[in-house]
């Protein structure tokens, strides 16, 4: 009986099934996003989960442990220094599924696996450009609209040709004003 053995052989033998699963934990780690099927999704979370939360501790032990799971130096040092203290106010739920329906050629349950916090790079650039547009801007407000300042720009060059021109010259009579 297979009472409580809640692991998912995946249809592979256990080396091809710890070598799948840490493929994808390694590019859940570098990507922080990964579209595979349900049941891999459901393995690689397994493993994310124990590495990410054994990666808050930051000692010797957590860091030998991920290197024994990812195999890179440089993914181990992202996952204590980049990934790891985003969850410092968590306690768990670091990953999550989406679920995507199933896949046209074999009908698999597709789902993509991400971490639940993205990175903080990407609304760091956000700040910045925001921070540029409200320096640009007149008087630092982003809501105002661009035409207005171009309004601007081409009046000066309107009450120049104005000034040239006479005013008897502006006025052309029509051809009611001439009959009448």
């Amino acid at each position: 009986m297979r009472h409580r053995k809640d692991l998912s052989k995946l249809g592979r033998p256990r080396a091809h099934r710890k070598a799948l699963v840490k493929s994808l934990v390694r590019s859940l780690f570098l990507y922080e996003s990964i579209k595979t099927t349900l049941t891999k999704a459901k393995a690689a979370q397994r493993l994310a989960e124990r590495l990410v939360s054994r990666s808050r501790r930051d000692d010797l032990a957590a860091r030998r442990y991920a290197y024994v799971h990812l195999g890179d130096h440089e993914l181990v040092a992202r996952l204590f220094g980049e990934i790891s203290p985003r969850f410092e106010d968590r306690a768990s739920g670091f990953t999550r599924i989406f679920m995507l329906g199933s896949r046209p050629g074999d009908g698999a349950q597709m789902a993509v696996l991400e971490m639940a916090v993205k990175g903080e790079t990407k609304k760091a650039k956000k700040t910045k450009q925001a921070t540029k547009t409200a320096a640009k801007s007149p008087a630092g407000k982003i809501g105002k609209s661009k035409t207005k300042p171009k309004a601007k720009a081409k009046s000066p060059k309107k009450e120049a040709g104005k000034e040239r021109k006479p005013a008897a010259a502006k006025k052309k009579p029509t051809s009611k004003q001439k009959s009448g």
